[in-house]
C-alpha cells in the first residue's frame, strides 16, 4: 500500500454496485488488480476507533486518531508477524479492541493461540472477508474498488487513501462521492456483527 507507514486520511463506502465509481477512478488514473485474498478482521463491540485483522501471516493494527469532516484519519500501530509477542498483544492489539486484560507472562502468541483467546471474549467476534481488489493510483491519493465475499453476502467497498486531506476531498468531489458517509471497516463490521 501507497501509506502503509504514515497517518493518513481515509474514506470507505460499503454497497451492493459500485461500478460506477470504479469507472471514474479508472478514468483519474491506471488500476492495478492484485489476487484474491482472505482477510480476518477482529470485531469489537466495544469501539469503532480500531481496525484489527490478520493478513498474509501478519497482526495489524490500526487506530483513529481524529477526524476531518468526512474523512477518518488512521495510524498503524502494529505490523507484526505471527508469533506476536504477548507483551504486544497486551500493549498494542487489546486495549484498541477496548478490553483490560492480562494474558499471561512472555512469550508469544500463534495465530492459533490468539484466536482461542479472542473465541473467549464476548466482546469480540472474528469475521473472514475475502477480498479482490483493484488499486489505483491518484497522484497523493491512492483509491480502491473491492469486491467483498464476506460468509454467503457479496458486496463491493470504494476508498481513498491519502496523508492529503485536501487531494482526498478533491477526489471525492470527482468521482460524485462528496457527500457521502464514511464508513471505516470497524464500523461496518460492528454493525454487521453485533
Amino acid at each position: 500500500m501507497k501509506f502503509t507507514d504514515v497517518t493518513r486520511f481515509e474514506f470507505r463506502r460499503f454497497g451492493d454496485d459500485f461500478s460506477v465509481i470504479r469507472d471514474r477512478f479508472a478514468a483519474l488514473g491506471e488500476g492495478e488488480k492484485h489476487p484474491e485474498r482472505r482477510e480476518t478482521y477482529i470485531v469489537t463491540r466495544l469501539n469503532i476507533d480500531s481496525n484489527v485483522k490478520i493478513r498474509a501471516d501478519k497482526l495489524e493494527v490500526k487506530v483513529l486518531r481524529g477526524r476531518l469532516q468526512m474523512l477518518e484519519q488512521w495510524a498503524r500501530t502494529l505490523s507484526a508477524e505471527f508469533p506476536v509477542s504477548v507483551k504486544d498483544i497486551e500493549n498494542l492489539v487489546i486495549p484498541p479492541l477496548g478490553l483490560d486484560i492480562e494474558i499471561g507472562e512472555g512469550g508469544a502468541l500463534t495465530e492459533s493461540a490468539l484466536m482461542a483467546f479472542i473465541s473467549g471474549q464476548p466482546a469480540l467476534a472474528v469475521v473472514r472477508v475475502d477480498k479482490k481488489r483493484t488499486l489505483y493510483n491518484l497522484g497523493n491519493c491512492q483509491a480502491e474498488y473491492c469486491k467483498l465475499r464476506i460468509g454467503d453476502d457479496k458486496l463491493d467497498t470504494v476508498s481513498i487513501e491519502t496523508a492529503d486531506a485536501e487531494a482526498a476531498f478533491a477526489v471525492l468531489n470527482k468521482v460524485g462521492l462528496g457527500d457521502a458517509e464514511n464508513q471505516s471497516y470497524a464500523e461496518f463490521l460492528q454493525r454487521r456483527m453485533f
